[in-house]
């Protein structure tokens, strides 16, 4: 007599196997090393985060000072184009699309639209794309150069238009899975400016 097969095993091993198709489906994306094999596997994992909040310390190097310039904060950014980032001294900004808040002493201060400035909205949506794992936006403004080590990926990205190449020379982003840790900005000038940033939460939180 055939064994009668019971539902609910059917429906567990069912579940099962699609477990294991979605694990190896992100495990494809993935280097030997655990990093993001490729640009565009980098952008689709940054596309998943929803929100992520960081400490950061702001280093400035110019030939024009003799000591650099630190300072420290915090920076928000909230899915799809949301970004705020505002220093200990309560001086930052607070952008929301193309409308940016400039903000000093913890109050707003002036109000800008990010695209009547070019050079501008080039840098800010760098910056953005990036957190929102835009590929298409990056790859617009940028030539994207990406690699792993077993403990970081970088991704260096150089100007494309000689509207931006007298502004910087390249914007090297450096990071960990989901989490971005650096973003190193090389000016035309030969000043430099490293943001180095520490994940204090993140939604989805499981996400690594």
């Amino acid at each position: 007599m055939a064994r009668r097969r019971r539902p609910g095993l059917i429906a567990r091993g069912r579940a099962a196997c699609l477990a294991l198709c979605l694990c190896l489906s992100y495990a494809g994306t993935l280097s030997a090393a655990g990093q993001p094999v490729d640009a565009q596997a980098l952008m689709q994992l940054l596309g998943h985060v929803k929100r992520a909040e960081v400490a950061y310390q702001e280093r400035v190097e110019s030939g024009l000072i003799d000591t650099a310039i630190a300072t420290r904060g915090n920076l928000v950014y909230q899915a799809p184009d949301r970004i705020r980032r505002v220093s200990d001294g309560g001086d930052g900004f607070a952008l929301e699309g193309d409308r940016m808040q400039l903000i000093k002493g913890n109050q707003v201060a002036d109000e800008l639209d990010v695209s009547e400035i070019k050079p501008l909205a080039a840098l800010v949506g760098a910056l953005r794309a990036t957190f929102a794992g835009d590929l298409a936006a990056l790859q617009a403004d940028y030539r994207l150069d990406y690699g792993t080590t077993e403990q970081t990926w970088t991704l260096d990205l150089a100007p494309r238009g000689m509207a931006l190449s007298p502004l910087f020379q390249r914007i090297r982003i450096i990071g960990d899975g989901a989490t971005i840790e650096t973003i190193d900005m090389l000016e035309a000038n030969g000043d430099r400016r490293t943001l180095q940033m520490r994940l204090l939460a993140r939604e989805p939180a499981g996400l690594k």
